[in-house]
């Protein structure tokens, strides 16, 4: 590994790669702080599944490790259009098994998570693991879309800084291309997946005003009549791309939000909805 920047609070980073089935090098950045290393959270970046890298998300990343005190590994999978499903999931499955490597005692966790279009890739990865005997602590999933035919009422509700219906629509179909098999359709999202049970403990955050709220309580509420532990944070100061922001001032509210997720175990994140936008 190359190692990289120490910048913030004491986090280091180093570059890496992983090899996938089809031999593709997937690049990998690890970030990590001082403190002794007992959970590791593989990250998914957003940008609609088309867009987005390992330097776009680095800062956020670092950020993230910092409070959260544990080990970050972010993933470069490969985008669409020219990789369509399941590429990119894939890719983020692989380097979930070489981060599993890492864990060699057993008091430690593994978890996945992903922002946006990474959120989809995460929650994918968490079904694909339940199937396959692959545990995972936990994922954590920031307004991720979940239905390629958007057909949800907040997909038709245009608001300011927000990505419209059409959009996500187009960049499903980007995505997911041409026809797939069965097996590879049922990994394009776990919304509305029969048998929910058994999938790992689940904490999601969306905006209020996020096209993408509506399917996020579905998904919530199937996971927990699945018996699954899942939160939902539902917050009007948070949009969509969020995860990004850094102001320098004060955490990052997503950042912190995974934080305090991750330290607890789920166990006290409660759900919380300000309903002031409720009929908006």
């Amino acid at each position: 590994m190359n190692t990289g920047s120490t910048t913030m609070r004491n986090v280091r980073w180093a570059k890496s790669s992983v090899m996938a089935d089809d031999g593709h090098r997937i690049p990998l950045r690890i970030y990590e702080t001082e403190t002794a290393v007992r959970k590791t959270l593989v990250w998914a970046h957003g940008g609609s599944w088309i867009r987005g890298s390992l330097n776009d998300w680095h800062a956020a990343c670092l950020s993230v490790a910092a409070l959260c005190g544990m080990r970050v590994v972010s993933v470069g999978y490969r985008l669409a259009p020219e990789w369509t499903h399941p590429t990119a999931l894939h890719d983020l499955l692989a380097a979930l098994d070489w981060a599993s490597s890492l864990l060699d005692d057993p008091g430690t966790q593994l978890f996945v998570g992903g922002d946006s279009a990474g959120g989809t890739l995460a929650a994918s990865a968490s079904l694909w693991c339940r199937d396959h005997g692959k545990p995972l602590a936990g994922q954590v999933l920031a307004y991720p879309p979940l239905d390629p035919d958007c057909r949800a009422p907040s997909y038709f509700k245009l608001r300011p800084g927000f990505p419209d219906r059409v959009q996500l629509q187009q960049s499903w179909a980007l995505y997911r291309g041409a026809a797939k098999l069965p097996d590879e359709e049922r990994y394009l999202t776990p919304l509305n997946v029969a048998d929910l049970s058994g999938v790992c403990a689940t904490a999601i955050l969306t905006g209020s005003l996020d096209p993408v709220a509506d399917d996020v309580r579905i998904y919530a509420g199937e996971l927990r009549r699945a018996g699954v532990h899942a939160t939902l944070r539902i917050d009007p100061t948070v949009g969509h791309g969020d995860f990004l922001a850094l102001s320098g001032m004060r955490p990052n509210p997503v950042h912190a939000w995974i934080a305090s997720t991750l330290k607890t175990g789920f166990d006290s994140t409660k759900d919380t909805e300000n309903r002031r936008h409720q009929n908006e």
